[in-house]
């Protein structure tokens, strides 16, 4: 017995000896771009600004946007976790000494540095300079422009945290559309990404370690090279399922937190796999036709889905088609949780803009929305964002547009580098809180118009279905999608410019109500546009640190940091991954408070009070959990706790707006408009349309599920044999309920009116007779199972 006693004791040492732990304090990125090089050769510079600004935003890593000739000193630069140099190539000689000595000091901590093509290689001049300094400071070596049009990125191994999950030899990418600039290690390191052609290969992404430092070299991901496309409108011209964004997220998480072998925490922007917002640019804003059905088309769509749009005027334009007749429909758009912004007053933003026109394009384009809505009764919210009209203004004009708007949209590079967003300060003076999206491929335009491009509204329907499908199921993490829609192409107007040249349409309609579809039957989170830039202020400005172990991890959140103070007020909706790990979410607190809104492997973020820290503890399990939990909301929610008959959440909505509890046990959901029963995995799915308490109340009555009722049941009250549900009257259609049970239904009274009872074996269908006032359901059951 002591033998054994001794023998269990010594296991027990050991497996706490065995036990992983790891922690990490204030992870944040700082994304660095070059102003040389921006002026030597803009594009580049923005697309892997852009690119790399969206990749710590899916990473979850905090950031920084800054550029190397204004690199912080040894102080401030060290509390960021990892530097990233952007396309960052030519720089002049007084910077390159700068980053020789910043770097030499920086990366003797535990620190790390990203390389997206050749750092600091070239002078003002685009003379090569001698580099040796730095390139062996950062262990690596160049090999020139490599490989071209016929070359792919495939992995080579699959034995590091980046590039786990995929197999050897898969290919992650379609052809490249040129040569890259090769880095490599020097020595050591791995090599996991290369660009092959089949019979030559050149290292494209590497990992090396240095110490208690790592170096991350990658062979041109912000270039025209587009090895993180889409889809190019080169041959073959089809959909792909870029898998690199993955990779490239891991890198980054990788370069941060190095081999850790435990569970860590990575935020996204929403709790769904993907994040929708209608763009909407009014090219044609004084056609009164186009813009009827476009504002109607939009309605419904928020209506039908939830997803809004930021609906923008070309605000001269607008007096052709009536602000009588667009103003009310413009404001029921805000009323349901859209916004009015501009696209600018005459639509000629050029490269020959000076301090008259920006006023004149801008200023007089937001006074003349603003006045005229409320001189015809229809006052709008302050407009506060803005769509890029005409060809992409480059990031040295974000000034003038940051000085007048916090919230923008852009476009011209997403063949390239499809996604991008976040808050970027490159070139903004003092706002900081700045935040833009680049237009997710493709926008309409391009399809149904541009003379370069030329397919069937069936073939564009069919690529823009496989890259919606590829960001919600491969991307996810939050993923924005906000394609360009416009009146004009909404409408099917005829094709006129280069019409001999391309496929011309007749009916561009199907293509809208695809995507229509897509938003209101996959599970993805639909935010207010003004929304949405809080979140993105919230992922770039907050901090957090953690500390896990196998089967907990406990995260601290600091939102001190944020610069206004309204942005924790959109927290809620968010989502907080679990990285790292094949347990189950087992239980949360929040505070100390039980928070049972979560997913498997994602908590959902509730609104947590601004300028002070929370504390979220994270139980984790071999099997996911029985107990009841929110498991996705679709729109903002503000709180969710426990109940004594199951859990409550509050939602703030305008309109549509989806959720979904797992159960375990019979229950019924309170207060939906709208709720189903779905058996293939668990869960009560439902919605409402305005701000909400829901209820999940658990029942007694064996095997009941309440399969679908499209009324709100206000209450619930068991008696032994009967269960009586407080209906709220129907709206315009019939009420309808419909139940299973494993007792049998023998009688169902409504006011104390019979009904007739249909059923198919243990599932009940009651059509309700019509009533205008609050009524009871009494479901009478057996006494035993069936």
């Amino acid at each position: 017995m002591k033998k054994s006693r001794f023998v269990a004791v010594l296991l027990l040492l050991c497996g706490l000896a065995l036990a992983s732990t790891g922690s990490f304090t204030q992870p944040r990125l700082a994304v660095f771009l070059s102003k040389t090089s921006y002026h030597h050769a803009w594009e580049t510079s923005q697309l892997a600004g852009h690119g790399w600004v969206g990749i710590a935003t899916l990473a979850g890593i905090p950031y920084d946007t800054l550029f190397v000739e204004e690199m912080p000193g040894d102080q401030e630069l060290s509390r960021y976790s990892t530097l990233v140099f952007a396309q960052a190539t030519l720089v002049d000689d007084a910077t390159y000494s700068q980053i020789v000595l910043r770097l030499r000091a920086y990366l003797v901590g535990n620190h790390s540095v990203i390389l997206d093509g050749p750092l600091a290689t070239k002078d003002e001049n685009e003379k090569e300079r001698d580099h040796h300094a730095l390139d062996d400071l950062l262990g690596l070596e160049y090999k020139g422009l490599q490989g071209g049009t016929e070359y792919r990125i495939r992995v080579t191994s699959n034995d590091h945290y980046v590039t786990r999950g995929f197999e050897v030899s898969q290919f992650l990418t379609p052809v490249l559309a040129s040569a890259t600039n090769v880095l490599q290690p020097k020595s050591g390191g791995a090599v996991l990404l290369v660009s092959t052609d089949g019979q030559h290969s050149f290292p494209y992404l590497s990992c090396v370690t240095q110490g208690s430092s790592r170096v991350v070299l990658l062979s041109d991901f912000g270039t025209a090279a587009g090895a993180g496309t889409f889809f190019r409108n080169d041959p073959p011209q089809v959909a792909y399922a870029n898998e690199l964004w993955n990779a490239m997220i891991r890198a980054v998480q990788w370069a941060s937190y190095g081999d850790v072998d435990v569970p860590f925490p990575a935020p996204q922007i929403s709790n769904a796999n993907l994040t929708a917002v209608v763009r909407f640019d009014g090219d044609n804003s004084g056609d009164l036709n186009y813009q009827l059905k476009t504002l109607n088309f939009l309605t419904d769509v928020a209506q039908d889905t939830g997803v809004v749009p930021l609906y923008t005027w070309v605000s001269s334009f607008v007096k052709k088609a009536g602000w009588d007749k667009l103003a009310p429909l413009g404001r029921r758009l805000e009323n349901l949780g859209g916004e009015i912004g501009t696209h600018s007053k005459f639509h000629e933003i050029d490269r020959k803009m000076t301090p008259d026109r920006w006023r004149e394009e801008l200023d007089g384009s937001v006074e003349e929305i603003e006045q005229n809505m409320r001189a015809q009764g229809y006052p709008i919210r302050k407009i506060q964002s803005m769509i890029n009209p005409g060809d992409t203004i480059p990031m040295e004009d974000y000034g003038e547009v940051a000085g007048r708007f916090s919230f923008y949209m852009t476009h011209g590079l997403e063949q390239s580098v499809p996604l991008g967003f976040g808050n970027m300060t490159w070139f903004t003076g003092k706002n900081k809180d700045f935040v833009l999206l680049e237009n997710s491929p493709h926008p309409d335009y391009q399809w149904f118009y541009d003379p370069t491009w030329s397919y069937t509204t069936a073939q564009i329907t069919a690529n823009e279905e496989a890259i919606f499908d590829h960001m919600f199921q491969n991307v996810g993490r939050g993923v924005i999608f906000n394609e360009m829609w416009h009146d004009y192409s909404i409408s099917s107007a005829p094709v006129h410019e280069g019409k001999d040249k391309r496929i011309t349409n007749e009916n561009n309609f199907p293509f809208y109500e695809a995507m229509k579809t897509k938003f209101g039957t996959l599970p993805i989170y639909c935010p207010e546009p003004q929304e949405l830039a809080q979140k993105l202020r919230v992922m770039a400005q907050w901090n957090y640190s953690w500390k896990a172990s196998d089967d907990a991890l406990e995260m601290t959140i600091d939102l001190s940091s944020l610069r206004r103070s309204d942005t924790a007020d959109s927290l809620g909706g968010m989502g907080v991954r679990v990285e790292n790990t094949r347990k189950f979410i087992q239980s949360v607190l929040i505070d100390g408070r039980v928070h049972p809104a979560f997913d498997d492997r994602l908590l959902i973020l509730p609104n947590l009070a601004p300028d002070k820290k929370h504390t979220i503890t994270i139980k984790l399990g071999a099997q996911p959990t029985t107990a009841p939990h929110l498991t996705y909301v679709s729109k903002l929610m503000t709180e969710a706790m426990p109940t004594q008959t199951g859990l409550a959440f509050n939602v703030k909505a305008k309109t549509k707006a989806r959720f979904a509890v797992a159960v375990a046990d019979p229950a019924v959901v309170l207060n939906a408009d709208w709720q189903e029963w779905d058996d293939s995995n668990g869960h009560i799915k439902g919605f409402v349309r305005s701000d909400r308490r829901i209820e999940l109340v658990k029942v007694s009555t064996s095997g009941f599920h309440l399969t679908r009722a499209n009324l709100p049941i206000l209450a619930v009250n068991e008696k032994p044999g009967t269960l009586a549900l407080r209906l709220a009257a129907p709206g315009l259609e019939p009420g309808l309920v419909s139940l299973r049970s494993d007792r049998q239904l023998h009688r169902a009274t409504l006011g104390g009116q019979d009904l007739k009872i249909g059923n198919i074996g243990r599932t009940y269908e009651l059509e309700l007779p019509p009533f205008t006032k609050e009524s009871e359901l009494i479901l009478h059951f057996s006494e035993t199972d069936r």
